[in-house]
């Protein structure tokens, strides 16, 4: 099982909490789940550093030569994490995780009449290509 989870950059601290915290505590516990990250700000960040003293079961994804982003190794999971870059852009990465999760984790609150969101692009795919919406 692998769980991709992602989201929006603008996200409020309560709503990730809400939204993200629940699940991810809940399938942490199970030995057979790991999760698959990107770099970005928001809902990424607050993942990684939650995860980054629960498990060394973690993938994170980012685009060029280096993450924007990564928590302190010192004293945490983190030394154990695989870290996956040279991805071009945001698609292209994005499709990458969409392939490799088996499970997502998201929740959009940007999109609305006028714009659909990168998050929503991505929850749109995922359920398109058969992977499991967990909530």
């Amino acid at each position: 099982m692998k769980i991709y989870i992602f989201g929006n950059g603008n996200i409020k601290y309560a709503d990730f909490e809400t939204h993200y915290l629940a699940p991810i505590k809940k399938w942490i516990q199970e030995k057979e789940a790991s999760f698959i990250v990107c770099d970005f700000r928001g809902v990424d960040t607050l993942v990684m550093e939650f995860l980054k003293s629960e498990t060394s079961k973690v993938t994170v994804l980012h685009i060029g030569e280096k993450p924007r982003y990564l928590p302190d190794k010192y004293r945490t999971k983190v030394s154990g994490w695989n870290i996956i870059g040279g991805f071009e852009d945001d698609r292209s990465r994005d499709d990458f995780a969409l392939q490799e999760c088996t499970h997502f984790i998201a929740v959009d609150f940007n999109s609305d009449d006028r714009r659909k969101s990168g998050t929503l692009k991505n929850i749109e795919a995922g359920l398109a290509s058969g992977k499991i919406r967990i909530e």
